[in-house]
């Protein structure tokens, strides 16, 4: 697959609610929003400044700026505040979160990038995590499944055609990062735990955690297809839950995405 950063998700007429039975993700090509830059950048707190300035090169140093203004940006849309009036906690291993009740609101969010390319996934109901991965050749994908996947997940992969095993780690890789993300789980600790299945154009699903599978069934996975060349995945505790994949736009004085 060719990558495009490009998503094909659809814009929506209207800025939408959030429902309580509703999951939104958002996708957005951080080069498609030079044009926001300056905006974005405006509402980044000192901390986000001081990271975006660390940044060697000046794409990486925009990217940076792009995907977290937007991240600001739809929760303030959500929550009814002003973007630069959003402030994130941050749990023990790191993870990025809002404090509860934030504008009257409990609002769970989960930021993902690869390449160009965002995911932003926002729920009003509990805790949820996106990954995103740009599909490409990794040399050393064979050490990297006999460290991090657990022994059935190896067993399905070896008895793939190349192709198809490509696919399958990206659907792996992105599933068990999705989940830990979800819980803040630190990566090197439970990646082995968390089975999922892999197999290309099948279901997206927690096979088991630590062996349990009655554990796993209380989680929803959810394969995403944002652009071309790109594999994602949601991850929530929930399974009644229902997902709208949205492409935000390119230029938000045209859609009536200004605050």
């Amino acid at each position: 697959m060719a990558p495009d950063s490009e998503s094909r998700w659809p814009i929506p007429a209207a800025l939408p609610k959030l429902a309580g039975d509703r999951i939104h993700v958002w996708c957005a090509g951080p080069d498609e929003l030079v044009s926001d830059q300056p905006c974005f950048a405006e509402t980044l707190s000192a901390g986000e400044r001081n990271r975006a300035e660390r940044f060697q090169f000046d794409r990486d140093r925009d990217r940076f700026i792009a995907r977290h203004g937007l991240l600001r940006r739809i929760l303030a849309h959500y929550l009814s505040l002003d973007p630069a009036g959003i402030s994130f906690i941050y749990e023990s291993r790191g993870k990025p979160a809002l404090p509860v009740a934030v504008g009257g609101q409990t609002l769970h969010f989960s930021l993902s990038h690869s390449d160009g390319l965002v995911l932003v996934a926002v729920s009003g109901r509990c805790a949820l995590g996106v990954d995103v991965e740009r599909v490409r050749p990794i040399p050393e994908s064979d050490q990297i499944v006999a460290k991090w996947f657990s022994a059935r997940e190896n067993a399905m992969l070896s008895a793939l055609s190349a192709e198809q095993k490509l696919e399958a780690f990206f659907n792996g890789w992105t599933r068990k990062e999705a989940y830990l993300k979800a819980t803040g789980e630190g990566i090197a600790d439970a990646l082995p735990e968390i089975e999922v299945s892999l197999l290309p154009g099948g279901p997206a699903r927690l096979e088991r955690i630590a062996g349990d599978e009655r554990a796993a069934a209380l989680w929803s996975l959810h394969s995403l297809a944002p652009a071309a060349g790109y594999i994602g995945a949601l991850a929530v505790r929930a399974g009644d839950l229902k997902l709208n994949c949205w492409r935000w736009p390119k230029k938000f004085q045209n859609a009536g995405f200004m605050r």
